[in-house]
């Protein structure tokens, strides 16, 4: 079954961009408060789901997946970033590589921003290993 239907700029299954969190929270969740140096924001992780929400003043702003991403029924995640490209025949509009740390250990994976999809792809061997929903304002 695919739970983790992408809908760009709008939603991932059940959980859709612009939503109060309170909807939500009568399932499963894992909350934290998040403080970086200019802003604040609640992270939502919904296990059942596999899916991860981000929240500034209730509202969801964006959707983060680590293991299924559906789009025209393929799963997103860990397929090759090429093929996701040619396949669906997108260019992105931005490029960064960020070095963090996953399961003990290091690496470098190169983000790519899709502002008319509402789309960011984290990339990492070229395969595709995160996929964040957000509505761009374009």
């Amino acid at each position: 079954m695919q739970n983790n239907m992408l809908m760009p700029n709008k939603s991932v299954g059940k959980y859709i961009i612009g939503e109060k969190i309170h909807a939500y929270l009568p399932l499963k969740h894992f909350h934290e408060h998040c403080v970086e140096s200019d802003f604040a924001y609640d992270r939502y992780e919904f296990p059942d789901d596999d899916i991860i929400v981000y929240v500034e003043d209730e509202i969801i702003q964006s959707i983060s997946c680590k293991k299924t991403c559906f789009w025209q029924g393929a799963n997103l995640i860990r397929m090759n970033f090429e093929f996701f490209l040619k396949h669906y025949k997108v260019m992105y509009d931005s490029k960064d590589e960020i070095f963090m740390r996953v399961a003990e250990r290091c690496q470098t994976q190169k983000v790519y921003d899709f502002d008319k999809l509402g789309l960011q792809i984290w990339v990492w061997r070229n395969l595709i290993r995160t996929v964040i929903v957000s509505k761009y304002n374009c």
